[in-house]
């Protein structure tokens, strides 16, 4: 991978219609040192992350068209897209936690949230997101001395 393309996919994407909780989020993650890039809709997220799949996607659930359960569906089904960690941010109190681990997200997060517990669970994605990575690139290279 070229050093273009690693700066490309070291990100997080945050995916929420409303502005200020893009914001927010934006400076929680930024203040740990994370490039974060902001889409305002499941399917501007879907377009971004087949450009560049994203270390890390932070999911609004409640969004207008297509909601976080719909784009996470999208991602786990497209065969293209490398393993990309979901956390599912939500402010329903009844959110459907089984829906949501169905449609293929790894963690969930209420609204509001505070900013040392989403800095957390960010960062428990990120080192889940490396473990996955580290083994595929193991088995690759296994798999590449084998022929």
């Amino acid at each position: 991978m070229s050093l273009t393309e690693t700066v490309k996919s070291n990100y997080i994407l945050a995916v929420d219609d409303i502005p200020d909780n893009l914001l927010l989020v934006q400076l929680a993650l930024e203040q740990e040192g994370h490039h974060v890039v902001l889409a305002h809709n499941g399917e501007t997220a879907l377009n971004q992350i087949k450009q560049a799949a994203p270390s890390l996607v932070l999911l609004d659930v409640m969004m207008p068209g297509m909601d976080g359960y719909e784009v996470t569906r999208h991602i786990r089904q497209d065969k293209s897209i490398p393993f990309i960690p979901i956390l599912l941010v939500t402010a329903r109190e009844e959110s459907s936690l089984v829906e949501g681990l169905d449609a293929g997200a790894d963690e969930f997060v209420r609204k509001p949230f505070q900013i040392d517990e989403l800095q957390a669970r960010v960062r428990s994605m990120l080192r889940l997101k490396e473990t996955i990575d580290q083994r595929e690139n193991f088995v690759s290279c296994l798999t590449h001395d084998l022929v």
